[in-house]
């Protein structure tokens, strides 16, 4: 029999009600072979649908190469971006990653910070030396001092530098 016959032979016998709940009918050779027929589409879908796996090293460095950002890498191999970071960094290509993309880790951004209350300047050469002296989260001051904002903690006005 083949799967056309046994869809048309559950239709005419149970209506397309049997469709919803083949299980209750499993004594019918018909239906044994829509669910075995089920059985193997749901194993193609979970491949499609499966969480990401790692490209590999050769894989992860032409990406890099090309010009592909943590995120972008992430989309194509259905992995987080934190997951593809933590995996360049086990094949040693995190270094690599930062030669492509030099503005990822703001190198060259300077920091001015002005004391309200005595005018003591402090400058900063990276925006990460001045969040670990004044205890900020990591890649805070990026986010909070980005198109000229001045970010006010305690005292201290915090800028970039043009």
């Amino acid at each position: 029999m083949k799967f056309v016959e046994a869809v048309n032979l559950i239709e005419s016998r149970y209506g397309m009600q049997a469709f919803d709940h083949l299980e209750d009918y499993s004594e019918d050779e018909a239906v044994q072979i829509l669910l075995e027929e089920r059985k193997q589409s749901r194993a193609k879908n979970k491949k499609k649908c499966a969480r990401g796996k790692d490209p590999g090293a050769a894989a992860l460095r032409s990406m890099i190469e090309n010009g592909y950002t943590y995120v972008e890498i992430a989309m194509v191999t259905g992995l987080s971006s934190a997951a593809v970071g933590k995996i360049s960094g086990k094949y040693g290509l995190r270094e690599f990653y930062y030669k492509m993309h030099p503005n990822v880790r703001r190198l060259d951004v300077k920091v001015l910070c002005v004391n309200r209350s005595t005018g003591e300047q402090v400058e900063f050469k990276t925006l990460s030396a001045a969040e670990r002296a004044f205890g900020l989260p990591h890649c805070a001051l990026s986010e909070w001092t980005r198109n000229g904002r001045t970010f006010v903690h305690g005292d201290w006005e915090i800028k970039r530098e043009q």
